[in-house]
C-alpha cells in the first residue's frame, strides 16, 4: 500500500491531468465512480505522502499479525470505499443546501490516506486501548487516544494549512466509519458474534473527554435502542454496549475478555522477540534496520 501511494503521487506529479479521474471529484464522479477508492490512495503532496506511507508501514505492523493479511485488506478497503462514499455525499448535500449555490466543492479536487489512518488507528484503539505510546521521544500517551488526537490535529493543521477540505472529512468518516465497522460488523468467528459490542472501552463516548461520557452514553444508548435494539426495554437508559451486553451471557463477556487479553499478549511476545532477535546482530554492526525497526514500532 505504501508502494501504491508512491505510485500514484508519481503518477499525478508526472501527469497532472489524471487528478480529475483519480482524485473525488463529485461532479464527476460519475461516470468515474472508481475515483471514491482511489482517491484514499492519492497524495498530491511529498509531505502528506511521507506521512502517509510511514503511517501505513507502522499501523500494519502492528494490525496484521493480529488480524491475517485478508482482514486487514478488506479492513482498509472498506473504510477507504466508506470514507469514499460519505464524502462525495456529503459535499452533493451541501450543493442541494444551498451552501455550495456555485458548485466549487463539486469539482474540487480531493485525496489523501488520512481516512485509512484515522481508521487505523481506531483499531489499534480497539486492540491495544492501554498501551502506552512515545511521541517524539518525551511525549507519552495511552493508545486509546490516537484516534481522537488524530481528529484534533486534523482539524487544527486543515484549518492553519486551508486544506480542511481535503482533510477534516476524511479524517472523521475514516474514524466513525470503522468504528461502527469494528463495533458492530466485523466478523468474530471466537464467540460466533459480529463487532465487539462487549468491549466496555471501546464504546462511542470513549472517544471523547471523560466529563462527556454520561452524555454520550445516553444519547447513543437512545439511537441504539432506537434502531438496533426496538425490543429492549423502555426503562433502559445506557449506552449502547450496556443495553448490548445486557442481553448476553456472562460466560461470553468472560470470553471476549480474555480473547483481548490474548491478542496483547501475543503482540507484546512477538515484538519483544523481534527486539531481542536485532540486539546482538545490531551490537555486531550486521543488522542495524531489524533493530532500528522494533524500535520504530515501539515508537509509534
Amino acid at each position: 500500500m505504501a508502494v501504491l501511494l508512491l505510485v500514484g503521487y508519481l503518477t499525478q506529479l508526472l501527469l497532472p491531468s489524471t487528478r480529475r479521474y483519480l482524485c473525488l471529484v463529485p461532479g464527476r464522479s460519475i461516470p468515474c465512480i472508481w475515483n471514491v477508492v482511489t482517491a484514499g490512495f492519492l497524495e498530491t503532496s511529498l509531505l502528506k505522502l511521507l506521512l502517509g506511507a510511514f503511517g501505513i508501514l507502522m499501523l500494519a505492523k502492528v494490525l496484521e499479525p493480529v488480524w491475517g493479511s485478508k482482514e486487514f485488506l478488506k479492513f482498509v478497503l472498506l473504510v477507504d470505499m466508506a470514507v469514499g462514499v460519505s464524502t462525495l455525499s456529503l459535499l452533493y448535500l451541501l450543493y442541494v443546501c444551498g451552501v455550495d449555490p456555485k458548485g466549487k466543492l463539486l469539482y474540487a479536487e480531493l485525496g489523501g490516506s488520512e481516512g485509512i489512518i484515522a481508521g487505523c488507528l481506531v483499531a489499534v484503539k480497539q486492540l491495544m486501548p492501554e498501551n502506552e505510546v512515545t511521541l517524539l521521544g518525551f511525549i507519552r500517551f495511552r493508545a486509546k487516544l490516537l484516534p481522537s488526537l488524530f481528529v484534533v490535529l486534523a482539524v487544527v493543521a486543515g484549518t492553519f494549512l486551508g486544506s480542511a477540505l481535503s482533510t477534516v472529512p476524511f479524517v472523521c468518516f475514516g474514524t466513525c466509519l470503522s468504528w461502527i465497522y469494528l463495533r458492530f460488523l466485523q466478523p468474530n468467528s471466537e464467540l460466533n458474534l459480529r463487532g465487539d459490542i462487549l468491549n466496555d472501552d471501546f464504546r462511542f463516548a470513549t472517544f471523547f473527554p471523560e466529563i462527556m461520557h454520561p452524555i454520550i452514553d445516553k444519547l447513543t444508548g437512545a439511537v441504539g435502542k432506537y434502531m438496533c435494539f426496538p425490543k429492549a426495554s423502555t426503562d433502559t437508559s445506557e449506552s449502547l454496549a450496556s443495553i448490548a451486553t445486557a442481553q448476553l451471557p456472562e460466560s461470553e463477556k468472560s470470553d471476549a475478555a480474555r480473547r483481548r487479553e490474548r491478542g496483547a499478549r501475543a503482540l507484546e511476545e512477538r515484538l519483544g522477540a523481534k527486539k531481542a532477535a536485532a540486539m546482538p546482530a545490531s551490537a555486531d554492526g550486521k543488522a542495524p534496520s531489524e533493530a532500528e525497526g522494533a524500535a520504530g514500532i515501539d515508537a509509534v
